[in-house]
């Protein structure tokens, strides 16, 4: 059990870029008229965004509008890592890319990770655990996540194409040296046996695709993410770091409710967002983070879980106030 800990992690900033282009499930031609209300009642999603740009136009935007959010410089960049699995180019790095389009500083360390549905909190704890190696004053890092998954979508796709959406999300992260108290815990796993849950083919075109088991996903979402939730929790063991609200990857409502359940949380506890954006990969956690944060300044529980078959939860202590954007494109 690959769990963490480290302090003096704070959150400075997120911006989430959401494709204006929206699609609606009750719509949806490849699904029977009558079978629609029905699948829509059964996912939680209705809208589905589409992106006709590739990710690195998504990234690059939320990082110019996470700059000026944050009133960061280029050359207060150390970190730039990518989450993503839909690049257009595998050479170069996607964050090698974005280094060379917005200038930033030579010393900055970049790299993608690739990583679906838990690769937000992937990405928080590789950062978390170079910022404090890093001889600084104030080490900084950008954390880019998310995905354009309607492009490895078949047209045809039952399974699918009703369910994932594309978006990106951007978040501002900085280390002080000064504080030495926990700000944040991990809780990594992966349980490779479900690497067929979702995986890629190549059709008859010979173009890729991606393809979803759902009750494997099903299966192992409830059987692992919430023995995941719980150690992460017993280890923490101090009453104030219990968190506020819970915020899981947005999968689909069958998944998530059932985690809700076996957990036995408080609904109004646990946001949600499927209705209106879909599954957006690793970018969900922070889209649907953004919805409660002027409600809370301590604890949350973040959880991403799926591809891989992965899953990983955080205890994030939030600062008093953390600016944040949701914009269209």
């Amino acid at each position: 059990m690959a769990i963490t800990k480290h302090s003096g992690i704070k959150i400075k900033g997120i911006v989430n870029v959401i494709p204006a282009l929206n699609e609606d499930n009750l719509q949806l031609p490849i699904i029977e008229e009558n079978e629609r209300q029905k699948l829509v009642e059964q996912t939680g999603i209705r809208f589905r965004r589409t992106s006709k740009l590739p990710v690195k136009n998504l990234f690059s935007r939320g990082i110019k509008e996470a700059m000026q959010l944050t009133g960061w410089t280029n050359n207060d960049v150390d970190i730039l890592i990518c989450v993503t699995q839909t690049t257009e180019l595998s050479i170069p790095s996607l964050a090698c890319q974005l280094h060379g389009d917005h200038e930033f500083n030579q010393q900055t360390i970049c790299y993608d990770i690739n990583a679906g549905c838990s690769g937000y909190v992937y990405g928080l704890q590789t950062i978390s655990s170079l910022l404090s190696t890093i001889n600084s004053k104030k080490p900084r890092a950008l954390l880019c996540c998310g995905d354009v998954s309607t492009h490895l979508l078949s047209p045809d796709d039952t399974s699918t194409q009703p369910i994932f959406s594309d978006a990106i999300s951007v978040t501002a992260i900085e280390f002080d040296p000064n504080d030495d108290s926990i700000t944040a815990r991990f809780n990594l796993e992966t349980i490779g046996k479900g690497q067929t849950a979702i995986y890629m083919e190549m059709n008859a075109l010979n173009k890729k695709i991606m393809r979803l088991n759902g009750i494997d996903v099903f299966a192992y979402s409830v059987k692992y993410v919430p023995s995941n939730i719980e150690a992460l929790i017993e280890n923490a063991q101090k009453p104030d770091e219990l968190p506020e609200i819970y915020v899981f990857h947005q999968a689909n409502k069958l998944i998530n409710d059932a985690v809700i359940r076996k957990l036995n949380l408080n609904i109004d506890c646990v946001p949600n967002t499927l209705n209106l954006y879909g599954n957006t990969a690793s970018a969900s956690i922070p889209i649907t983070l953004c919805t409660r944060l002027s409600e809370t300044n301590n604890w949350v529980l973040l959880s991403g879980f799926g591809v891989g078959f992965s899953v990983a939860s955080a205890l994030i202590k939030l600062p008093d106030f953390v600016p944040h954007k949701t914009i269209e494109i």
